[in-house]
């Protein structure tokens, strides 16, 4: 009997986790269909992604990174000459998080900028050979180059605002004593 009050506890703990996972999603989802520039909605979903890492976890944060290209797609701010690099947006997501959680204790400049460059690097390397394999037209091949730039900045700024809104409602739940 005693036994069965922790699991009880465990089981509510992650159906709330889980509920919060969902809630996350639908607001990262709405964030892309609002039809703000790219680089405000990509700082935007990058901070969605670093403050669900720090507040949820690891699992979680990895199912919206896997799922938040594909709001790029509703929403249009994917072009279509693009979706090819869908799986690697999504790569680049993970390793920006994980580059993230691995530097987390480092230097600000070096906790930004490192994981930012992984996912940029990443993008524009597999970008680049997405596109000499399918043989896309030069004229669409500058795209990945204003790709990597956006991608590096927003991860960088995303990494900033999702740590500071984290640290922001951690002390607010600990001054109002729902810690």
């Amino acid at each position: 009997m005693q036994n069965e009050q922790p699991t009880q506890f465990r089981g509510s703990s992650q159906l709330i986790q889980l509920s919060q996972a969902g809630i996350f999603l639908a607001v990262l989802l709405a964030v892309q269909l609002l039809g703000l520039p790219n680089p405000v909605t990509g700082i935007l979903v990058n901070a969605l992604l670093t403050f669900v890492l720090l507040h949820l976890g690891t699992r979680y944060a990895l199912m919206l990174a896997t799922l938040s290209p594909l709001g790029g797609i509703v929403s249009g701010h994917l072009p279509a000459v693009l979706y090819p690099l869908l799986p690697v947006i999504m790569c680049g997501n993970i390793l920006m998080l994980a580059g993230y959680s691995l530097m987390r204790n480092m230097p600000a400049v070096a906790r930004y900028a490192v994981p930012a460059a992984i996912k940029g690097a990443v993008i524009w390397g597999a970008g680049m050979m997405i596109i000499e394999f399918l043989k896309i037209a030069a004229s669409a091949q500058w795209l990945i180059v204003p790709v990597l730039g956006m991608q590096f900045f927003t991860a960088a700024v995303g990494l900033l605002a999702g740590e500071k809104l984290f640290a922001a409602i951690s002390r607010s739940m600990v001054q109002s004593g729902h810690s």
